[in-house]
């Protein structure tokens, strides 16, 4: 077994694994997809590393860059996301190799820290290979219909070998990248946030081809991401991301949501607690119910961190959004 970097010739094969080892029922594969997360990324290009035999893909592991602004620096940092192997080569430990050599190079290469929201049947392994658990990302939720949710159960599971569908009306972007292209977003310098800038808002949510993702905006002080999610009978507009240009209150922004879910017969809006706590003056209209920590379940390992890493398991030292952690 040979242990290399990715090619350009890779990409049909790297498609053809992932496919083999993790099948389409959630997430399809595509060569596009792949083209737009891990060389479009304005963050930078993925770090992405093979196993071969037989001049056969039998394994990959990529970490997709990103970077966070806290107090006034700006970290590099990595997404671990995509990982595959081929069904007959499993259990050999091929998943680890990749990562520990992939951690090495990217720390090499002055990456500060990995980032990711592993799932219940991996996280264990991502433990054992020194990942940290900063614990459930906070989620402030606002039932729609509770007639519904208490008939249908708001937590009822989605099946998972349902065939992909996204409700998400398409929308246009043109005008809001307008918008934002000259625009100056308010941040919180004292939490970590991506930092703003069109070209991100255009590749993470106008581009996107995976999600159909929406926007709400009055066109001068506010724009709102958001997507329809489907959660078993259950439909959650999930507001992704908030970018705001001003200290003016969103007056509009409650009836232009509350319209966007009677159209859609949205069940629950989900927002980012941290989010929530710092724009409550925005966001009165999301109701009584508590911030409360069921988001995914944060995991990070330190690269160049040194003495600072710490202060990044403490939930309230970040202002993520739920479109920074969802995975896509």
């Amino acid at each position: 077994m040979t242990i290399r970097h990715a090619t350009e010739s890779d990409l049909p094969q790297i498609v053809g694994l992932m496919k083999s080892s993790l099948g389409e029922s959630l997430i399809p594969k595509s060569e596009p997809l792949w083209v737009w997360k891990h060389e479009k990324n304005p963050f930078g290009r993925s770090f992405v590393l093979v196993a071969e035999e037989d001049g056969r893909l039998i394994g990959l592991r990529a970490f997709m860059q990103w970077k966070w602004n806290w107090k006034s620096k700006e970290y590099r940092a990595i997404r671990a996301v995509d990982t595959a192997t081929h069904p007959s080569h499993q259990g050999k430990g091929i998943f680890k190799k990749l990562t520990l050599q992939l951690l090495e190079e990217c720390k090499n290469d002055g990456i500060d820290f990995v980032f990711n929201t592993p799932n219940g049947q991996s996280r264990p392994g991502y433990l054992k290979m020194g990942w940290e658990q900063q614990g459930r990302m906070p989620m402030k939720i606002k039932l729609t219909n509770v007639f519904k949710i208490a008939a249908r159960k708001l937590f009822y599971k989605t099946d998972p070998d349902a065939p992909y569908h996204d409700p998400t009306p398409a929308a246009n972007w043109q005008k809001p990248l307008d918008l934002l292209a000259d625009a100056k977003i308010m941040t919180t310098p004292s939490l970590l946030e991506t930092p703003f800038s069109k070209e991100y808002v255009q590749w993470r949510y106008a581009d996107n081809p995976l999600f159909n993702y929406t926007y709400f905006s009055d066109y001068t002080n506010y724009v709102a991401t958001g997507r329809i999610k489907l959660q078993g009978k259950l439909r959650e507009l999930r507001i992704t991301d908030y970018f705001k240009m001003s200290e003016s209150s969103a007056h509009d922004l409650a009836k232009q949501i509350k319209n966007f879910c009677s159209e859609h017969h949205i069940h629950f809006i989900s927002l980012s607690g941290n989010q929530f706590l710092q724009l409550k003056k925005d966001f009165r209209w999301m109701g009584m119910l508590p911030v409360k920590n069921i988001g995914p379940i944060v995991t990070l390992r330190n690269l160049n961190m040194n003495e600072r890493f710490p202060a990044l398991l403490q939930t309230e030292n970040w202002n993520y959004s739920v479109g920074d952690m969802e995975l896509f």
